[in-house]
């Protein structure tokens, strides 16, 4: 564990909570409100659980670097396909299931960060959106992915 490793598993765990707050307090009929019109044409309830899934996926993907070896994902890999045929994998959860499920990965992901050193921070594969990244990186990326569709969703709620 390094300095570098506490503070990125305390800013996950920080915005991890912060994350929770703002879909918490959508109620749950304005889950099913259309957050996206293009692309995904995601509901709020969609993106979110999205985020449960990234939150697993980029988490995996670090493990797979830092202790597998791993090279992260495929150059190949189609984030837009993978993210299309993610869609409603939960579905059948209720929102605190669901809620539940992102608390959860979330503690995972900062626990992780938490064990990490520098050097395995440093280490570096292939992104699924952004490419060649490091460990640090990619963990970073999963509180500024959060912060995209919660600033998303503040629109779409207005």
């Amino acid at each position: 564990m390094s300095d570098t490793s506490t503070q990125l598993a305390d800013k996950l765990a920080s915005e991890g909570e912060r994350t929770l707050a703002f879909f918490r307090a959508i109620s749950p009929e304005k889950w099913e409100a259309q957050l996206y019109t293009d692309g995904a044409q995601w509901t709020i309830r969609q993106a979110f659980e999205h985020l449960c899934i990234s939150e697993h996926g980029m988490k995996r993907l670090c493990e797979q670097i830092v202790f597998e070896g791993g090279k992260g994902a495929a150059k190949d890999f189609n984030i837009d396909e993978y993210n299309k045929s993610k869609t409603d994998r939960f579905a059948q959860m209720t929102r605190d299931e669901l809620l539940a499920l992102y608390d959860q990965s979330r503690q995972q992901s900062a626990a992780l960060a938490r064990t990490l050193t520098d050097e395995q921070l440093a280490l570096r594969g292939n992104h699924p959106a952004m490419g060649d990244s490091s460990v640090q990186d990619i963990l970073k990326m999963l509180y500024l992915h959060n912060t995209m569709h919660m600033k998303d969703a503040k629109k779409a709620l207005a």
